[in-house]
């Protein structure tokens, strides 16, 4: 029937039509039915007919392919011939042959030439992947890549064969020979994605090899190298749509190995341009070797965006969708973390590259910032910061103009982020270098500070103001705001910070001391009762202290006639009662500022020795003393008590007592330190 009403000739379809339509009437005929009584329904015989002229087909086209030799590789060659002549067939059956069957005998032409022909495929095809799991399966295997391109190409012939199912009646369209293929397939897709793997890496080293690092073109910033890796991983992208793997399980296992396969090839590739850089920057100009890192660079971003959009590419969503159906719940949840860990990693992998890169970019820059970072400290106190720090700002945005034609936005902030924190070094270097000098000194260094602020944000167009005030910026800012201060500014800042530190004490090893006190506006004097102490630290050698109590208001500057007092000492006791009345002239300007404040000190009496610290505790003038705090009749004495927590802190460990210590010039910053000392010295070294 193939050959003698051939689907390509009009009229022989036509006289193959006249032709069933004369068997029909034949058959119908009463003079047909008496001379042959013993007939069989024409569906019947026709229906045998078929079957028989399919399997003679078929058979015919077997033999008419002729290996080139015995390999297994050669007869898969054969079977991908003869799935693709049935596939003609099957198109024909249904798009032809199958419209005259049925209008004129009413046989179902395409049904039954498909399954058949489906069923002929799948024995053949089973059998030859029977061999070739048993040869891949056997030790030191190792397959081929024209094997694997011969496999592929099998299962993309069955599976568009597969396809054909879809015109079956849905009762015929169950339990086909070629339903499960793919499983016969499982282990030789696993051999052919290693092969595409090490493929991929062969391209992506010779496509680093011949990249001259140059633009591919005017709009792009990256190199022709970036487009080959890209390139490679579409193409396995494609590999997988035409796979199209429909068992959930093994399409997790496949995408998994295909994901970290991508992965692990573009962190050979960001390894292999960087040490493409490496070798090439010697004898190479400044100019040059930045436009090299900056391409590079953009290369790795390249890939990065690309890396990105593989959930899409892959069709993780639906793989979610099919393992939660399958597994449950739990099985989507693996999906996600599995893929996504692997996709966090490799960016983690490849940032740590950039920032390679990035230090080596910058590193580039050291000897140009730390110039122009030194004409600001050896600037003369004289000169105005604008022109001590204009020579970096010119250096930076001439910088800045590079890196922008040169970098993507990613990149530029990238870089501009590795800057800030170069520059923040080395500034934080230079002010540690000169401890002890002008205020002016720091005060240029914080207007340098400011003003790199204000260049790196470019209002909103650079880095966000947040990540440029980082910790290390905070630090420097905070050491600049001090340094810049007077000494008397920074004693008030040293006692600004103890009454907050006082506030949140929480109860102490060290116990606690009651007082009262009262300030009277109308004599503009403060009162002072020291009640008692309870559990302190003992200090003698008899398990015991003799503690008094110093009290005084601070800082002593800003009380120059106020003179400390002190309690009488208390024997042999942790817990001693005082019941002592003090009074200190404060005018309302005095207790008004936010530094102002009363300081009791506990020592323990020693008459041979020195006075050992047994604790302190601090409060702020301000929160008893002013118009806002209502009067109370008997003054002090009805007052309600203080209790405050004492601390034993160590001056020397707070950043303020260093820069007042290295201000050897300033007789009222030594002495201040010289007192604190004295106290830490008193509390020994274990303390």
């Amino acid at each position: 029937m193939r050959e003698v009403f051939p689907v390509t000739s009009t009229s022989a379809i036509t006289r193959f039509d006249f032709l069933l339509r004369c068997l029909g009437q034949i058959h119908s005929m009463q003079a047909f039915k008496r001379v042959c009584p013993f007939r069989n329904e024409l569906h019947v015989e026709i229906t045998a007919v078929v079957k028989r002229s399919t399997l003679e087909w078929y058979e015919a086209t077997v033999s008419s392919f002729k290996p080139e030799d015995c390999s297994l590789e050669a007869q898969l060659r054969i079977l991908v011939q003869v799935v693709d002549a049935v596939h003609v067939d099957v198109h024909r059956s249904q798009n032809v042959y199958n419209k005259l069957f049925i209008s004129t005998v009413k046989v179902d032409y395409y049904s039954i030439t498909y399954r058949q022909l489906e069923k002929l495929v799948a024995d053949d095809v089973s059998t030859a992947m029977e061999r070739v799991c048993g040869t891949l399966d056997q030790e030191g295997t190792k397959m081929t890549q024209s094997m694997g391109e011969t496999l592929f190409e099998l299962y993309i012939t069955l599976k568009a064969l597969k396809q054909y199912r879809e015109f079956l009646p849905l009762k015929d369209a169950k339990a086909l020979a070629l339903c499960g293929f793919h499983e016969w397939f499982k282990t030789s897709i696993h051999k052919w994605l290693q092969i595409v793997h090490n493929k991929s890496c062969d391209r992506i080293r010779k496509a680093v090899e011949v990249d001259k690092l140059e633009h591919v073109d005017a709009l792009s910033k990256h190199s022709s190298s970036a487009v080959d890796v890209t390139t490679c991983f579409n193409q396995v992208k494609e590999f997988w749509v035409q796979l199209a793997w429909p068992d959930s399980a093994g399409a997790f296992i496949f995408v998994t190995r295909l994901t970290a396969d991508v992965c692990s090839a573009a962190v050979c590739y960001s390894e292999l341009i960087k040490r493409k850089i490496e070798r090439s920057q010697h004898g190479q100009e400044n100019k040059h070797l930045t436009n090299q890192l900056c391409i590079a660079l953009n290369n790795i971003e390249h890939v990065r965006k690309f890396l990105g959009n593989l959930p899409q590419d892959l069709d993780w969503k639906s793989l979610e969708v099919a393992m939660q159906e399958s597994c449950g719940p739990g099985g989507k949840e693996q999906v996600r973390k599995a893929l996504n860990a692997q996709l966090l990693n490799v960016d983690l992998d490849l940032q740590r590259e950039v920032k390679r890169m990035i230090a080596h970019l910058t590193d580039k820059m050291v000897y140009d910032l730390k110039k122009y970072i030194q004409h600001i400290s050896l600037s003369p106190d004289s000169i105005h910061n604008d022109d001590a720090v204009s020579p970096l700002m010119k250096y930076l945005d001439d910088t800045l103009v590079i890196l922008s034609e040169s970098l993507v936005k990613a990149n530029l902030d990238r870089v501009l982020q590795g800057l800030w924190t170069l520059l923040l070094k080395l500034i934080l270097d230079t002010v540690a270098e000169n401890r002890g000098v002008s205020v002016e000194f720091y005060g240029r260094f914080y207007y340098t500070a400011k003003a790199l602020v204000e260049f790196f944000h470019a209002e909103g167009d650079g880095l966000p103001v947040e990540d440029l005030r980082n910790e290390d910026y905070k630090a420097l800012e905070e050491e600049l705001r001090l340094n810049k201060c007077s000494s008397n500014e920074l004693i008030e800042q040293y006692y600004l910070e103890k009454i907050g530190q006082q506030k949140t004490l929480k109860q102490t090893k060290f116990g606690r001391i009651s007082v009262k006190c009262y300030y009277e506006a109308s004599e503009q004097k403060l009162y002072v009762e020291i009640l008692h102490a309870a559990d302190l630290i003992a200090l003698d050698t008899n398990g015991l202290s003799d503690p008094f109590v110093i009290i005084e208001l601070c800082p002593q500057h800003w009380f120059p006639t106020a003179k400390s007092q002190r309690t009488q000492v208390k024997n042999k006791t942790l817990h001693p009662v005082f019941d002592e009345l003090f009074q200190f002239q404060v005018t309302p300007a005095q207790y008004k500022k936010r530094f102002a404040c009363i300081v009791f000190t506990v020592m323990d009496y020693d008459w041979l020795s020195t006075n050992d610290f047994a604790g302190e505790a601090i409060c702020r003038l301000s929160d008893f003393c002013g118009p806002d705090k209502p009067s109370v009749p008997g003054g002090v004495k009805n007052v309600q008590p203080l209790i405050l927590h004492l601390a034993r802190p160590k001056p020397s460990e707070k950043p303020i007592l260093k820069m007042l210590e290295a201000r050897t010039s300033d007789r009222e910053a030594q002495e201040f330190v010289k007192k604190l000392k004295e106290i830490e010295k008193s509390m020994g070294e274990g303390d």
